[in-house]
Order: structure tokens, then C-alpha cells, then sequence
């Protein structure tokens, strides 16, 4: 017989408890809005840089949220037996969460999505301006090339 290793999470046995990780998901998720929203006003002002600063506090946030997650699944019977009322408001919060989540992701892979075309675009114009212009010897044209070179890109702006 092979002992079972101790949870992370001790289980929730008072309502007390129970509704304070239930309060405590919901400032939670509170915080990670805000974080959010400020993270989408930012990047579509263009202020990536700014942006940028936000990830160690939305990481801590997410992290902080994932494990009291983690612990109310653990502890779901209970939790809904106890509180079934928090239950449903949380389930409706979590559901609102989602869609500002959802907006702020839409809102950072467009503005991925246009670093890399303007990217693209540099690189392409970089090595057009490489190309050589002229005719060979046979007549025709000097062959477009298909690779691109390398171009660096200052963070600095």
C-alpha cells in the first residue's frame, strides 16, 4: 500500500472558509479585469512598451487565480452545498471574465498580427532595395529572389 501524497489545498470544512475563497476568486478576477483592460487600452493607444509592464502583475494574478481555482474544484461538493448562492453568482462573474478575457486576447493577436506584416513588409522593402536592377546578358530580367534577409528592430522607440 502506497501512501497518497498530501494536497496543496487542504479541504474546506466551514462555510466561513468557503465563502472566503469564494470572495477571494472574485477580487481575483476583479484585479485580472483591470489588468486586462488596462493591457487593451494600451496596446490599441500603441503603447506596447507599457503594456508590456503589466505581465509580471497578470502573471502573478493568473497564477494566484489558477490555484484558488484549483482548490474550490477540489472542494465543489462542499462549496455548492454550502454556498449554492455564491455558487451561481460566481458562475455568472466567471462567464462575464471570459468575454473581457476573450476581448483582450482578440485585441493582442491583431496587434501581433500587425508587428509582423510591418515586420514582413520592412524585410521585403530591405532586400528589394538589395536586389539588383538590370539586364543579364541573354536579355531578360534579373530573377526576384524569394528569401529575405534579416532585419533588426530597435526596442528603444
Amino acid at each position: 500500500m502506497t501512501a497518497q501524497p498530501a494536497s496543496k489545498h487542504p479541504p474546506i470544512t466551514t462555510k466561513a472558509a468557503a465563502e472566503a475563497l469564494l470572495n477571494h476568486i472574485g477580487e481575483t478576477m476583479v484585479a485580472l479585469v483591470q489588468v486586462f483592460e488596462d493591457e487593451t487600452r494600451l496596446v490599441r493607444a500603441g503603447k506596447l512598451s507599457a503594456a508590456a509592464e503589466l505581465t509580471p502583475e497578470k502573471t502573478n494574478l493568473a497564477s494566484i487565480y489558477v490555484r484558488d481555482i484549483e482548490t474550490m474544484k477540489l472542494n465543489a461538493k462542499f462549496i455548492k452545498e454550502t454556498l449554492p448562492e455564491l455558487v451561481e453568482e460566481m458562475r455568472a462573474a466567471h462567464d462575464s471574465f471570459r468575454e473581457i478575457l476573450s476581448r483582450n486576447l482578440r485585441v493582442l493577436a491583431t496587434a501581433q498580427s500587425v508587428a509582423e506584416g510591418l515586420i514582413r513588409g520592412a524585410a521585403e522593402e530591405a532586400s528589394r532595395r538589395q536586389d539588383p536592377r538590370g539586364y543579364h546578358a541573354n536579355g531578360r530580367t534579373t530573377p526576384a529572389k524569394t528569401a529575405t534577409r534579416p532585419v533588426m528592430v530597435s526596442r528603444s522607440s
